[in-house]
């Protein structure tokens, strides 16, 4: 399984543009084969600050994931949206249970 984490602070003025492009990529991406989770947050203590959990079958799913018009899309937008460098977090987890 692979786990990606990670924030993005976008620009206040474009924040609203932000939002519902991040909704239509979760939308897309949820719907990917192998795709067992891809939620965007908003940070309670920063509107601007977004936070993405994704989690995959395999690295094969996700690199099918990589090859998508919706992602190249997402990566042209998430650009012009943008404060600062976002920062992800890729895990390779052998094994997950309940808490």
């Amino acid at each position: 399984m692979i786990v990606i984490t990670g924030t993005a602070r976008v620009r206040d003025d474009r924040r609203a543009e932000a939002i519902s492009a991040a909704i239509e990529m979760a939308r897309m991406s949820r719907a990917e084969p192998g795709c067992a989770i891809y939620e965007v947050s908003i940070t309670l203590e920063d509107p601007c600050v977004f936070r993405l959990v994704e989690q995959w079958e395999s690295a094969q799913a996700l690199q099918a994931h990589f090859a998508t018009p919706h992602f190249a899309d997402f990566g042209q937008k998430l650009a012009g949206f943008l404060a600062d460098a976002p920062s992800f977090v890729r895990y390779e987890v052998a094994s997950a249970g309940p808490l």
